[in-house]
């Protein structure tokens, strides 16, 4: 199936999104918890440079 869908990603020019609703849902948490991390680390800079 992943070679399927890279072949199509690529023939689509990766126009169309073949990933399923897990494999979605997967990356907006993923995304979502790198954020959380990069704001988290700069309101703990913030908050060290506001003592």
């Amino acid at each position: 199936m992943g070679m399927t869908r890279k072949l199509l990603s690529i023939s689509t020019l990766g126009l169309i999104d073949f990933r399923s609703d897990k494999e979605r849902t997967a990356a907006y948490t993923k995304a979502t918890k790198r954020q959380a991390k990069k704001q988290t680390k700069i309101m703990k800079q913030q908050a060290k440079q506001n003592r």
